[in-house]
């Protein structure tokens, strides 16, 4: 290789590494943005006899701020989120439907790659109940007011200038049993994925 052309190679090597750390100087920071999608739902449910238990369709979406650190950065929001499940318990069908105002926060790991950083993340979420409805019927008085969940999964932001494109996954499953009626459940836990897209905005310089 000619010295004209290894100090050509330099020079790009160099160019690309500056333009990889002005990326991810770029990325830090404090973000405000909004997303959402949707929700498919399911619950871990103790029963007495056989049943078959089927995923409900929902909506998920609200706000979020996104501190990023470079490889390490920390998620907060607060979310609308339907779930529930439907219930085939000894022929009788058992439809709930649940809907929460969620606050969820998680701690991010993720490797900036220029304009592109993909993460995953763990956490947990504070769910309030909003609303309650088993095949027609007001269940508010059945379903704990509040339940606290855990939080599993991935992101992939992808940074043009001071604007962010997002997509997440994530899973969440209940840690607690939020039924108060133990004439029919013994126990009932949510659980439900997420697929959401959004849009991110860099707040201060």
């Amino acid at each position: 290789m000619s010295f004209s052309r290894s100090v050509s190679v330099m020079l790009l090597g160099v160019a690309l590494l500056a333009g990889s750390a002005s990326d991810a100087l770029a990325q830090k920071g404090l973000e405000v943005g909004f997303r959402g999608g949707v929700s498919v739902a399911s619950a871990s449910v103790d029963v007495d006899g056989t049943f078959a238990k089927s995923n409900r369709t929902g909506f998920a979406g609200g706000v979020f701020l996104n501190y990023d650190l470079s490889v390490l950065g920390l998620q907060v929001g607060a979310q609308y989120a339907q779930k529930g499940v439907d219930l085939d318990v000894t022929d009788a069908v058992h439809e709930f439907s649940l809907n929460y105002l969620e606050i969820p926060a998680v701690l991010k790991l993720g490797v900036p790659l220029g304009v592109v950083k993909p993460s995953v993340f763990g956490g947990v979420g504070l769910g309030f109940k909003t609303s309650c409805d088993q095949s027609g019927t007001d269940c508010g008085n059945h379903i704990d007011g509040t339940e606290l969940s855990g939080i599993a999964g991935a992101d992939l932001a992808v940074y043009v200038g001071s604007i962010s494109l997002w997509v997440d996954g994530r899973y969440h499953f209940g840690l607690h049993d939020v039924n108060k009626a133990s004439d029919v459940f013994g126990d009932l836990k949510n659980r439900h994925w997420t697929l959401q897209a959004g849009i991110g905005f860099k707040v201060g310089g």
